[in-house]
């Protein structure tokens, strides 16, 4: 009897730290469907990202590479329909990755500057 309950405690043992480590590894990073890059430019005192659109299918996952090429500082991308939300310092880069899970047409901005020219995302189904 005391052979089996040693038995039993190392199996339960043995299974409580496999699934720890289980818990511990880190997921694997979602398949990209679309990948694009965003350069925020000033041209005339004026500041846009570019390309000012894009266009994707709903369901897709998208990785957005965003570089600020403003000599003026810290500038925002943001579009609010998916959540996404970033400040890029100067000459900084930054990816940013999300599922467009709604079709339609979203706005692009700066979410820190309302007068920059924003952009859009068309979402097809």
């Amino acid at each position: 009897m005391k052979k089996m309950l040693f038995f039993l405690t190392l199996i339960s043992l043995f299974t409580i730290g496999l699934t720890a480590q289980a818990q511990n590894k880190p997921k694997a990073p979602k398949k990209v469907d679309r990948e694009f890059t965003f350069v925020n430019y000033q041209t005339n005192n004026t500041k846009q990202w570019l390309p000012g659109s894009i266009i994707v299918k709903k369901g897709e996952t998208v990785k957005l590479t965003l570089i600020n090429d403003v000599p003026s500082g810290i500038h925002g991308f943001y579009i609010p329909a998916f959540d996404v939300r970033v400040q890029i310092k100067k000459g900084e880069k930054k990816e940013v990755t999300f599922t467009a899970d709604k079709a339609g047409l979203f706005d692009i901005k700066c979410h820190l500057h309302a007068a920059h020219i924003g952009g859009q995302i068309l979402v097809t189904e």
